[in-house]
C-alpha cells in the first residue's frame, strides 16, 4: 500500500496535488480505479451531517433548503459539462432517466426507430432491447473486431427518415475510445431524429461543451470521475427540444405547482418535467464537494493532467510488449487506460491483493484511470506491481 506524500514527478498541473488530502482513500491506497468509482471526497461526511441536521432539527420545514439545494447542485454538476443554468436535472441513475426519456416519446408512428452501438453500456442496450413494447425498433450497429475502433460512419449510415432517436456514448466505457459525434449530430437531425449522448465516462476528465457538441441530450451519472457517489445521475436537454418531451412518470415534483396536489397532470415547464418524485435529497448533498472541486479546478486543467498522465503510462505499457485496447492517440482516448499484460484477471486480483485499486473488464484487459489527484509515479509504478504478479506462480 501507498501512503503518505507523493511526488508528482514533472507532470502537468503537479499543483493538484495538494488536494490529495481532500480524498481519504489516497491516505491508504494506490487509487486508480476512478473510471469505476471516484475516491470520495473529505467534505461529503460532512455534508451529509448537514442534510441530517436539517431533518432533526426543522422536519418537514426542512424541504425549504432541501428542495433548492438539489437544484443548485444540479446546475452545478451541469456546469461540469457547459449546460446553461435551469438546463439539468438530478435523478437516481442513467437507468430511470434513459427509461423516461424513452416513454417521453411517441414510437407508434412511421418513424420508430432508435439507432444505437452494440459498444454501448449493457444497461442502455437492455433498455432499448425493450423498446418494441412501445412500438420501437432498435437498430444496433455492431462494434469493431479489435474493441477499440468506433466506426462512426456505420452510424451515421444507419440513420434514416424512420430514425427517432440516436444514442451513442461520448467515451466508450471498456477502451475509454472518444467518439467523434459530430457526424452521427449531423445526420441525426439532417433527417430530424433527436441525439442522446451518453457522458458518463466523459464528465468530469474531459472538457465537455454540450452547446457546441450540440446533443438535444447529454446524460450520465457521479459514480465515476465526478466523484459524487451513488444515486446521483443526471441529465441535460436543450431548451429548443425539452418542453416537447411528456415523460410518463412525471412525479409530484415533475409537476407545474407540486403542492397544489392537482390530479390532473401539468408539466412543469424546462427540464423541472423530469424531476420525477421525491429527490434523493442526501445523494445530492454528499455529492456536492467533489463537483464543486472539479469546478474550482476546471475541467481543461483536469483534461490535460489527466493525458500527462495516462500517455507516460500507455506508451510504459507498450514497451513492456503488453496489448493496449485503448487509442494511443491521447486526443481520441478519455481518462483510463486498458492494459492487458496476459492471465489479467489474475493480475487484477493481485493488484487488488497489494493495495493498487483497478478493475478488470473479461475480454479486454485491466482499467486504470488516474485522476488529477494522483502522481505520475502512482501511475507509472502500478506496471511494475502489475510484473511482479506476473512473475508469481
Amino acid at each position: 500500500m501507498r501512503s503518505g506524500p507523493v511526488r508528482g514527478s514533472g507532470s502537468v498541473h503537479d499543483d493538484l496535488l495538494e488536494r490529495r488530502g481532500d480524498y481519504p482513500v489516497l491516505a491508504t491506497t494506490t487509487y486508480l480505479a476512478n473510471h469505476t468509482l471516484g475516491a470520495m471526497h473529505r467534505r461529503t461526511p460532512e455534508r451529509l451531517a448537514e442534510y441530517a441536521a436539517l431533518w432533526a432539527e426543522r422536519g418537514v420545514v426542512a424541504w425549504e433548503t432541501w428542495a433548492p439545494e438539489v437544484e443548485r447542485v444540479a446546475d452545478l454538476v451541469g456546469s461540469l459539462i457547459g449546460a446553461p443554468a435551469g438546463t439539468t436535472v438530478m435523478r437516481q441513475n442513467v437507468a430511470d432517466l434513459l427509461g423516461d426519456l424513452a416513454v417521453s416519446l411517441d414510437w407508434s408512428g412511421p418513424r420508430n426507430r432508435v439507432v444505437t452501438s452494440a459498444l454501448e453500456w449493457p444497461g442502455s442496450l437492455h433498455t432499448w432491447s425493450q423498446i418494441g413494447r412501445l412500438g420501437g425498433e432498435a437498430v444496433v450497429v455492431p462494434g469493431e473486431p479489435d474493441g477499440v475502433s468506433f466506426d462512426v460512419q456505420r452510424m451515421v449510415d444507419a440513420i434514416d427518415e424512420r430514425t427517432l432517436l440516436v444514442e451513442c456514448s461520448h467515451v466508450l466505457f471498456r477502451t475509454s475510445t472518444i467518439v467523434d459525434l459530430a457526424p452521427v449530430v449531423e445526420k441525426a437531425h439532417l433527417v430530424g431524429a433527436l441525439v442522446v449522448v451518453d457522458g458518463y465516462q466523459a464528465a468530469g476528465t474531459l472538457d465537455v461543451d454540450v452547446v457546441a457538441l450540440g446533443a438535444d441530450v447529454y446524460l450520465g451519472g457521479s459514480v465515476k470521475y465526478l466523484s459524487g457517489g451513488p444515486g446521483n445521475g443526471w441529465m441535460h436537454v436543450t431548451a429548443d427540444v425539452v418542453d416537447r418531451l411528456e415523460p410518463v412518470s412525471a412525479g409530484w415534483f415533475g409537476q407545474l405547482a407540486p403542492f397544489a396536489f392537482d390530479p390532473e397532470i401539468a408539466y412543469a415547464p424546462g427540464i423541472r418535467r423530469f424531476a420525477g418524485g421525491t429527490p434523493g435529497v442526501p445523494s445530492a448533498y454528499a455529492a456536492e464537494p467533489a463537483y464543486q472541486a472539479l469546478a474550482d479546478i476546471g475541467m481543461t486543467r483536469v483534461r490535460e493532467r489527466s493525458t500527462s498522465l495516462t500517455q507516460p503510462l500507455l506508451e510504459a505499457a507498450l514497451e513492456r510488449g503488453w496489448t493496449v485496447r485503448s487509442p494511443h492517440d491521447p486526443a481520441r482516448r478519455a481518462g483510463h487506460v486498458t492494459i492487458d499484460p496476459g492471465d489479467s484477471q489474475r493480475v487484477h486480483d493481485g493488484l487488488i491483493a497489494r493495495g493498487t485499486l483497478v478493475d478488470h473488464r473479461p475480454g479486454v484487459g485491466i482499467r486504470v484511470s488516474p485522476h488529477f489527484y494522483n502522481s505520475l509515479d502512482e501511475s507509472l509504478g502500478v506496471l511494475d506491481t502489475m510484473a511482479e504478479v506476473l512473475a508469481e506462480r
